[in-house]
């Protein structure tokens, strides 16, 4: 009897230490549904690497940032770099987690960005509120609606409520299919191509070097387009 409480317990301090070995770090987003499998996809295989456990849960965009900033949860992602600034309690995961093309989507296909930002003077537009890359860049528009869900700015632009919808160019295709709006495309150029990081709360400062050095040799060993490649080819 003493010897199975004796396996009993070791196997408890075993797994509480393991536990401590390996501390859990809960990551706010409101990233679209591409950019969030992609960020859960490499993000568990990056913090495993870095001797943590990730764990993934939405929030509006606004409140996202909010809360990480906060240390209601332990970071947020993923954004565009240079949140730091706005957010100073939040620390940039010096690495790339995946890039992305901001565009605007319209019926009309006649309509010229070429001037990127600059081109949005003369047009009604919408996009979702907390989107810091909007809000920075497309606030001189003609018109400016904000939206809590990209289906919403979709149907506007569907019933000519507004001249464009700016999303990302990956998710916007994929939403326009799936509620059957065939007449609208997005426009090229794209607005912006950018890349994406991670942000960790200040507490967790520690931690930034090893998550950055995971997803460095994710790279160098091929995980990471390895990842890439089955997430595209969902």
């Amino acid at each position: 009897m003493w010897l199975r409480k004796a396996i009993i317990f070791l196997f408890v301090v075993v797994a509480q230490t393991a536990a401590a070995d390996s501390p859990l770090l809960t990551i706010s987003t409101n990233n679209t549904p591409q950019d969030r499998k992609a960020l859960d996809f490499l993000a568990r295989e990056a913090f495993k690497r870095a001797g943590l456990e990730f764990k993934l849960v939405s929030h509006p965009s606004e409140r996202s940032l909010f809360m990480a900033n906060q240390g209601e949860v332990d970071g947020e992602g993923l954004r565009i770099a240079g949140l730091s600034a706005q957010y100073p309690n939040l620390i940039q995961v010096p690495e790339r987690f995946i890039g992305v093309s901001f565009v605007a989507f319209s019926k009309d296909a006649m309509i010229n960005l070429d001037h990127s930002w600059e081109s949005l003077k003369s047009y009604r537009i919408a996009f979702i509120t907390g989107w810091k890359m909007f809000e920075a860049n497309a606030t001189g528009a003609k018109s400016v609606v904000k939206v809590d869900k990209p289906e919403q700015m979709f149907r506007m632009l569907d019933g000519g409520r507004v001249d464009l919808a700016l999303y990302t160019r990956s998710d916007g295709v994929a939403l326009i299919r799936s509620l059957g709006l065939s007449t609208i495309a997005p426009i090229a150029p794209s607005l912006k191509d950018v890349d994406m990081y991670l942000y960790v709360n200040k507490k967790h400062e520690a931690v930034v070097p090893r998550l950055a050095k995971a997803l460095r040799d994710m790279k160098v060993d091929g995980t990471y387009n390895k990842i890439i490649f089955e997430l595209l080819a969902e």
